[in-house]
């Protein structure tokens, strides 16, 4: 997966990275091992956020150490700690929030996705440090502790996912997803796998409310504990709540580049939904061999994993190498195979599916519920997990 060092230091290239999630980090760290250029990696937080994990660190303080992984032990002077607030594509240049600019010569955008809090950071916190974000989600332990009634409005996999923590922590509490659709995590799933994932909700006393939309979510207090509250449903249901935890909304980062490159409308780079279009070697439109882009930020037609965006970042990488010896590009091609998903309720259950396999609790606390992938995370990274 690395690449050797046997190609010669191009002085005149430098690769700029914005955002230093699963994607960004993993691409900075492949091109630092090839010592092909210089490389620079921009990100608004001083540690990369192990967003996978965040769920459980909202019950669970001992998990609090994995959650974070900080840029200067991962990538060292590579790292510069700023938010990225412009671009002049004309003349290569990022304008940070506080007046500094970082000139490229090739740009590789990675910054993601934002959603709610607690499942990210990005959207509320954008610019927090370790130590400030240790303090957010011990806050949040508190908020959840001292409410009875939780209710979850989403019924994706971070509603699913947040419930079966909250109930294997506190059993005693009520907890209840409302879903707006009539299916939980995904479509792509078989009807085997949403009567499992029923199953266990069930045993454990997690209600569900399906193909109900709420209707009365902006007149709530969110995220914070208020007794009395009711959650109403477009069809009439209501669900008393202390607690209201959004777990919907996912939507691009794209607000430094969205005026720039989405101005005009024959040759914009994103598309309608603020996503950056890019070709199968994951380059911008209309920035073929200048910028690029991976994971949560692009077009490509597939599950936003970290996973997927560790496998472009990859691509990227061999790429650079391939330029730099004039050999050939490969393309990123979207994972094909049938569609694999792991579904942990807690440290202990949890369904899956894979291969069109059903599978069970223990196979699904083996490949991701103990740990919520923190171990592997680090590794990768060449970092030991605390």
């Amino acid at each position: 997966m690395g690449l050797c060092n046997s190609i010669e230091f191009q002085s005149d290239m430098h690769l700029v990275i914005v955002g230093g999630g699963y994607g960004g980090s993993h691409l900075a760290l492949q091109m630092i091992k090839a010592n092909i250029c210089k490389v620079t990696l921009i990100d608004p937080r001083d540690a990369m956020f192990h967003s996978i994990g965040a769920l459980r660190a909202t019950v669970d303080d001992d998990y609090m150490k994995n959650l974070f992984l900080p840029y200067e032990s991962m990538i060292g002077d590579s790292f510069m700690r700023g938010y990225v607030e412009n671009i002049d594509t004309k003349s290569k240049i990022l304008i940070l929030k506080d007046g500094r600019t970082v000139a490229y010569t090739h740009l590789v955008i990675a910054v993601g996705s934002r959603s709610n809090f607690p499942s990210n950071l990005s959207k509320d916190y954008p610019d927090v440090n370790i130590d400030e974000g240790k303090e957010i989600y011990t806050d949040y332990r508190e908020e959840i502790m001292k409410s009875r009634r939780i209710v979850l409005v989403g019924g994706g996999a971070v509603g699913v996912e947040l419930a079966g923590e909250i109930k294997t922590d506190y059993p005693d509490k009520s907890v209840t997803i409302v879903s707006s659709t009539n299916y939980l995590v995904s479509s792509r799933t078989k009807t085997k796998f949403q009567r499992n994932l029923l199953n266990v909700l069930r045993a454990k006393e997690i209600s569900v409310i399906l193909d109900e939309r709420v209707s009365n979510l902006d007149e709530l207090i969110v995220n914070q504990t208020k007794e009395g509250q009711i959650v109403i449903t477009e069809k009439g249901s209501k669900v008393d709540a202390d607690l209201i935890i959004p777990c919907t909304g996912t939507r691009v980062n794209n607000k430094f580049f969205q005026h720039e490159m989405g101005e005009f409308l024959s040759t914009r780079s994103i598309n309608a939904q603020g996503a950056l279009k890019v070709n199968s070697y994951l380059q911008v439109k209309g920035h073929e061999e200048v910028i690029w882009a991976l994971g949560d930020v692009t077009d490509v037609k597939e599950e936003k994993l970290a996973y997927h965006a560790q496998r472009q970042a990859e691509v990227l990488a061999a790429n650079f190498k391939a330029d730099t010896t004039n050999s050939n590009r490969k393309q990123y091609k979207t994972d094909k195979g049938p569609f694999v998903i792991f579904v942990s309720v807690g440290r202990n259950d949890g369904v899956g599916q894979m291969f069109g396999v059903q599978v069970g609790s223990k196979i699904v606390k083996k490949v991701k519920g103990k740990d919520l992938l923190a171990r592997k995370t680090w590794q990768v990274r060449g970092m030991t997990l605390p």
